[in-house]
């Protein structure tokens, strides 16, 4: 019998499955409001764009001056993915995707991006491997935030950046939406009160946590979120990257 996590996963990769094969979802006029410029959006493939499901401008406050690898967690069709790797510094960029064609719309990886099909509450990555970790709308799909966000800081480096942009509540949402597992693949069955996540963000081990840019994002709000991997952890960097 199939358990409710594989149910749920199976409704997240179902729907977005779908949206890659459509190829329209009104990513451009979304990420036109968010604040992503016209002709860095027009240096990529439409498909990628108009996939776009983000929550806000991941890309512009990125911390990227001591960042030489970067994971995007639930990187979609890779739009953020992409900018990050084309941006000055050039960091390598591991993109990670519940659904294998979402990621393949940028048809061949450029150099510097990685693509990786995979869970990001199970990442398939070894520990202390990044810089700096990045999500935009995506960690709200976790049926287990504690497991997503411990995974999010073991694999990043002592001293390495959490930044990401995400939905949370003011309020209770509608019982149907906290009961239903289609409320899931929507992103709402998944979203947190701000005090509820920044106490998951914090029991996962970071520090230096900070909530700015509270916007509408009905029926929920949108905010940019900044943490850090202390730098007196002990951990040891990590050999090498999946193949």
């Amino acid at each position: 019998m199939q358990t409710r996590e594989a149910y749920v996963k199976n409704l997240i990769r179902g729907r977005y499955r779908r949206h890659a094969d459509d190829g329209k979802w009104g990513g451009r006029a979304r990420a036109l409001r968010a604040g992503y410029a016209a002709d860095r959006l027009d240096s990529l493939p439409e498909a990628i764009v108009e996939t776009w499901a983000g929550c806000g401008n991941v890309v512009a406050k990125a911390p990227l001056a001591e960042a030489s690898i970067v994971v995007d967690l639930g990187a979609g069709s890779g739009l953020d993915s992409l900018l990050l790797a084309a941006s000055p510094s050039r960091p390598r960029v591991i993109a990670v995707d519940l659904t294998p064609e979402m990621l393949s719309l940028c048809g061949t990886a450029p150099d510097g991006l990685l693509r990786v099909a995979a869970d990001f509450e199970h990442l398939p990555l070894a520990d202390a491997v990044a810089d700096l970790v990045i999500a935009n709308a995506a960690l709200n799909l976790a049926l287990d935030p504690a497991g997503a966000f411990a995974e999010a800081w073991r694999v990043l480096r002592p001293g390495g950046h959490l930044h990401i942009c995400e939905l949370v509540r003011d309020g209770d949402l509608p019982p149907e939406l906290l009961t239903d597992p289609l409320a899931w693949s929507t992103s709402l069955g998944g979203v947190l009160a701000e005090e509820e996540l920044i106490a998951i963000i914090a029991a996962a081990g970071f520090d230096s946590i900070t909530v700015a840019g509270h916007r509408p994002f009905k029926p929920v709000i949108a905010v940019d979120i900044e943490a850090r991997k202390p730098v007196e952890i002990s951990s040891q960097p990590s050999q090498g990257l999946p193949q």
